[in-house]
């Protein structure tokens, strides 16, 4: 049991560094997400990036009419599975490397087409015959933002934690990180 609670205390604190460092990268990977999906966003609504957050202005409306998303709202899932890849026990370091920085271009990818399809709701919504309500937007967005995240960590942890931490014979005093060496 005490082995997996320093697994747990790993993984929080690589949860606590990767939120406290990700401020100083955050506008700039906010910056890349608004550029790459500009591109699908309706002629109406234009987004931008700039302190910790994604700003939508809705051209049509008055001046100043807009939205803004905070950066931790798209990027906690992110940190999240970022973090437990990290401390996978047995991945080993370039292993480790290599698969966060898939985690990262797999949420780049799920970030650029959420960010779109929120803006296409949201002009949906405000559109006299759109079918849908802004409310109802903001519930899937965060649902959507919610549970992608979980599930895309459940199914990490489940396919790469599980197999090592069942490992025949294991012991609580075995160290996780050489449980797996093969693997």
């Amino acid at each position: 049991m005490g082995s997996y609670l320093f697994l747990a205390v790993r993984t929080l604190a690589a949860v606590v560094i990767a939120a406290s460092l990700w401020p100083f990268a955050a506008d700039r990977y906010n910056a890349l997400v608004v550029r790459l999906a500009g591109g699908f966003l309706p002629t109406d609504i234009a987004a931008r990036a700039g302190e910790g957050r994604i700003y939508l202005d809705f051209l049509a409306a008055e001046k100043g009419a807009g939205l803004g998303l905070h950066g931790y709202v798209l990027h906690f899932g992110l940190i999240l599975v970022a973090a437990l890849v990290v401390t996978t026990p047995g991945l080993g370091l370039v292993r480790a490397v290599a698969w966060t920085a898939g985690v990262l271009g797999l949420f780049l990818a799920i970030h650029v087409v959420g960010v779109a399809l929120f803006v296409w709701g949201i002009h949906a919504a405000t559109q006299e015959d759109g079918g849908v309500t802004i409310g109802q937007v903001m519930t899937a967005f965060a649902v959507f933002w919610a549970l992608l995240p979980a599930v895309i960590g459940g199914a990490w942890c489940y396919w790469r934690w599980l197999p090592t931490l069942r490992v025949p014979g294991r012991k609580d005093g075995v160290p996780l990180d050489n449980a797996s060496a093969d693997r």
